[in-house]
């Protein structure tokens, strides 16, 4: 749930700062975006000019949304800290998706997983530094270098990558406020994910159809992505409507039917059954040990 919430603000905080170079495609996605709330009936026209704070996207919407963009990332950073609380009191997953039986399943958290997570943040500084350094333009779009003109509409306005498959299912409903709920609905469907996959197994390792279903959802959100940066046109459409149709089963038809029906293969009695091959019984009497926290 507080992933959830995280992801949720990372995402707002991206969108506020999109805004703030100004330029056409920010001032035009700042348009586009803040005018889905008036598809809320009865009060919608009134949210939108409470956002704008006057009659169109201007100087009052910038200041607001600059100080959003500064406050946002402090909100996040003590949800992650109530992440790790949280962490601290249920205990790490793994991959397996299998409760420790006993010490031989654990692992302390220093030196290994500090080492292991130690290399993925200076690969992730290594490309990011790529990015600032060598080519800060390549995820930029060319518009953006335009000044903002109300009067004047890019051909074909499209987000940030990392906003396009929410886009493409707000573009394949034809209905305003139809796609402005189903886009919001493709993020909030998360917080109950936990009760719509009703599979005993925790591990999609141990089910091969459930991550056969998980495989193709993954192929519709990239096909989402792909389409959300194409013009709203045939056969981009009718694509995008056919991955948001499987996006949205997976999740309400697909898991709770597999969740019920599929049996799954047998589950190792330990962790460290399958990890080191046999890892031999469990002494007498072993009592659950919590994992290392992080």
């Amino acid at each position: 749930m507080l992933g959830v919430v995280i992801f949720l603000l990372m995402m707002a905080t991206a969108f506020l700062g999109y805004v703030l170079p100004w330029g056409q495609m920010s001032f035009w996605g700042a348009t586009v975006i803040t005018n889905l709330f008036s598809a809320i009936p009865l009060v919608g026209e009134s949210i939108v000019t409470w956002l704008w704070g006057g009659f169109s996207v201007d100087n009052p919407t910038l200041n607001r949304f600059y100080s959003l963009h500064y406050l946002l990332p402090f909100v996040t950073f003590g949800v992650v800290f109530l992440h790790i609380a949280a962490l601290h009191v249920t205990g790490s997953n793994n991959p397996l998706g299998i409760d420790p039986k006993g010490p031989q399943d654990t692992l302390p958290f220093h030196p290994y997983y500090t080492a292991k997570d130690s290399v993925g943040l200076i690969v992730y500084f290594i490309v990011f530094a790529a990015l600032v350094f060598f080519a800060p333009n390549i995820l930029g779009h060319p518009d953006n270098y335009t000044p903002a003109n109300p009067l004047v509409t890019p051909p074909h306005i499209v987000p940030e990558w990392y906003f396009l498959p929410f886009y493409a299912i707000l573009r394949a409903v034809p209905d305003k406020l139809g796609g402005v709920i189903l886009m919001g609905g493709s993020i909030m469907i998360l917080f109950v994910l936990p009760w719509l996959d009703t599979s005993p197994i925790r591990s999609m390792r141990f089910r091969p159809l459930a991550r056969a279903a998980l495989l193709l959802w993954l192929v519709s959100f990239f096909v989402l992505m792909y389409c959300g940066a194409k013009p709203p046109e045939e056969p981009w459409v009718l694509i995008a409507r056919i991955a948001t149709l499987y996006y949205f089963a997976y999740f309400l038809v697909i898991l709770p039917a597999l969740g019920a029906k599929e049996r799954g293969l047998p589950l190792p009695a330990s962790i460290s059954m399958p990890v080191l091959r046999g890892g031999g019984p469990l002494p007498a009497g072993a009592m659950a040990k919590p994992m290392e926290k992080a």
